[in-house]
């Protein structure tokens, strides 16, 4: 695959792929990776290298982790991490400021993390189907906010700063 210089968007998804080949590190000009559906346990630390990346689709498959390296997409818009193993967020990912969809849901989160309010130009986040019991005030602060969704959690309380979420077109309690 190394080879493919001017590629653009790879689809590895629904296969029962395990790990990939380190030439994917070469796709310089790829700005968009799907690689939802297989058996990926870790995140090769390749993918760190593909800073044109714009989309990242890593849903569905076993991960627990994420590798550092990925905080240097920083061009990166859409990050879907859905229906894996997450415990908790990696703290780096706050270094993805242009990041204006994500996806975590179908996960096993329990806190929401405060570098999360760094992420200043998300438009859409996924928390759905998660174990969190709370949500933090400052989600009120993403004003950029048109979709949220917190469905299927063990909420106790909703934060009053919910109500501050002006841009908001799409709510999911």
């Amino acid at each position: 695959l190394g080879q493919l210089a001017r590629l653009q968007s790879l689809d590895l998804s629904n296969n029962l792929l395990a790990t990939i080949s380190e030439s994917l590190g070469q796709l310089t000009q790829l700005q968009s990776l799907y690689m939802s559906n297989n058996q990926f346990m870790a995140v090769p630390e390749l993918l760190g290298q593909l800073i044109q990346l714009q989309s990242l689709d890593l849903s569905h498959n076993e991960l627990e982790t994420l590798l550092e390296s990925l905080g240097q997409l920083t061009e990166l818009q859409s990050l879907d991490l859905s229906h894996n193993q997450f415990t908790t967020l990696p703290k780096f990912l706050w270094q993805l400021l242009s990041l204006k969809i994500l996806k975590v849901n179908n996960n096993r989160l329990t806190i929401v993390p405060d570098w999360l309010l760094e992420l200043s130009s998300l438009q859409s986040l996924n928390l759905a189907n998660n174990k969190l019991l709370r949500l933090p005030e400052f989600l009120g602060q993403l004003i950029n906010l048109k979709f949220l969704e917190i469905n299927d959690n063990q909420l106790i309380a909703l934060p009053e700063g919910l109500g501050e979420l002006i841009n908001l077109t799409r709510l999911d309690i």
